[in-house]
C-alpha cells in the first residue's frame, strides 16, 4: 500500500532511518518502501550510528530497525530512542523487524511503536510505516503488531484526571493479621 499522498502529509517526503547490518533485510525493506517516490531512506548499520544521527538533530519520520543488528540490537535502540523522547526530545516512532514471533513481548517491553515479523511482507511493512507516520493505530495484519509497555518515566502529570495529590493521606484503622497458628 502506498504512503498517503502529499496533500495529506505534513511534509512532502517521508524520511525513514533504516538500521540493519544484514544485506537481505536491507533489500527487503528497500523493495517495500522505495516503490513510493515520496519516501527517502537513510541506512546505517549499527544502533549506535542511528542514535548519533538522531542526537545530531537529523529529522526522520520513522526508524525501522532490524532487531538482529549487531552489537546491541533493535530492542536496546528502541529503549534509547524512547528514553530520549521522555527527556523532552522530539523522536520518531520505532518499528522493529523481528525474526521470531516469541519476541513480540520484548518489542512491547522496549516500547517500540510497532513490529513486523521477518521476512516482512512488503505491503504490510509499507502499511505499518504509513500508519506510524500518520500517527494512527498499527494495522491488524498477520505478523504485525505493537503494544508498547509504558515506562516508569511515563508518570502522569498533575493534570491527569483522578491522580492529582489531594493532601495528606489519612491513616486507616490498623489491621493485625497475626501470625499463622496464633489464632488471630
Amino acid at each position: 500500500m502506498p504512503l498517503p499522498p502529499r496533500s495529506r502529509r505534513s511534509s512532502p517526503r517521508v524520511k525513514v532511518l533504516l538500521v540493519s547490518g544484514h544485506p537481505s533485510v536491507t533489500a527487503q525493506v528497500t523493495a517495500a518502501l522505495l516503490g513510493d517516490p515520496d519516501v527517502t531512506l537513510a541506512e546505517v548499520r549499527t544502533p549506535q550510528r542511528a542514535l548519533a544521527f538522531l542526537d545530531e538533530g537529523q529529522h526522520f519520520d520513522v526508524v525501522v530497525a532490524d532487531n538482529d543488528t549487531w552489537p546491541t540490537g533493535g530492542f536496546a535502540l528502541s529503549r534509547e530512542v524512547k528514553a530520549r523522547g521522555q527527556m523532552g526530545r522530539a523522536m520518531p516512532p520505532v518499528l522493529l523487524l523481528l525474526a521470531r514471533a516469541q519476541d513480540r513481548w520484548l518489542s512491547d517491553w522496549s516500547q517500540a511503536d510497532a513490529y513486523v515479523l521477518k521476512p516482512p511482507d512488503p505491503f504490510d511493512l509499507a502499511e505499518t510505516v504509513e500508519a506510524l507516520v500518520a500517527g494512527q493505530r498499527v494495522p491488524a495484519l498477520p505478523g504485525v503488531g505493537g503494544d508498547p509497555t509504558p515506562s516508569l518515566l511515563d508518570v502522569p502529570g498533575p493534570d491527569h484526571a483522578g491522580l492529582e495529590h489531594q493532601g495528606p493521606a489519612r491513616p486507616g484503622p490498623a489491621v493485625d493479621a497475626g501470625q499463622p497458628g496464633d489464632g488471630g
